[in-house]
């Protein structure tokens, strides 16, 4: 794939309709209200979850945004396109084979870029925060991840309201998630998880029940090989 490919595979995303289910809606809704905030847990990959959170963003005001990215991969174009640059395709495809940028876990997909550009076409982008890292060698205790994770969103985080994407075991509020430690620093904070049926899901406060999902395109480099 190239970054031409990837970029025309953004232009071409589909923004469908999502009902939702008038009670979760509402448990969303109120933690916006109390913490500025709601965790969204996705099974990474499928297609259609980012007209989903596109619905969400416009069902529940939020004005901000944050994915399970590595910032040190991505954090520099992304603030340039909320800023009002354009996406510099090319310049991501020029970061090396072995970036995560091309992992292809799903935790960017076209849909994802398709999303950003409508948000801000709408104004309803004040802000998109990548709070992931690489991963170090040696790699240390998936808490110690999560713990970092929380501790970067909360820093780079502005106030506006706000959508956190991340898999679904970290949108758990027990333990030692990403999501248990936002709870803690924000008051009120709820979790909700999307439900493709898949079958079993990690446990959140809120689910909302989605239609069967297909394959996300994610980006490759042009030199990749399966």
């Amino acid at each position: 794939m190239t970054a031409a490919e990837f970029a025309a595979a953004v232009r071409g995303y589909r923004f469908e309709q999502h009902p939702f289910d008038a009670a979760a809606l509402s448990l969303a809704r109120q933690s916006v209200a109390d913490a500025r905030m709601l965790v969204i847990g996705e099974p990474h990959g499928v297609s259609e979850t980012p007209s989903v959170l596109y619905r969400l963003a416009c069902e529940l005001g939020t004005r901000a945004i944050a994915f399970e990215w590595s910032h040190e991969e991505i954090d520099e174009p992304l603030q340039a396109f909320v800023g009002g640059d354009p996406f510099d395709f090319e310049a991501l495809w020029s970061l090396p084979v072995t970036a995560e940028f091309f992992c292809g876990d799903g935790r960017i997909t076209a849909g994802h870029f398709a999303l950003l550009e409508r948000l801000r076409q709408e104004r309803r982008l004040e802000q998109a925060v990548a709070f992931d890292r690489l991963d170090p060698d040696p790699l240390p205790e998936w808490q110690v991840r999560d713990r970092e994770m929380a501790e970067r969103l909360l820093v780079e985080w502005q106030d506006a309201p706000l959508l956190v994407v991340a898999g679904g075991f970290h949108a758990q509020l027990e333990g030692e998630t990403m999501a248990a430690h936002l709870a803690r620093a924000r008051p009120g904070l709820s979790s909700a998880m999307l439900d493709y049926r898949h079958g079993e899901l990690p446990k959140t406060p809120i689910v909302l029940r989605l239609p069967a999902g297909s394959r996300a395109v994610v980006p490759r480099h042009l030199h990749f090989r399966p």
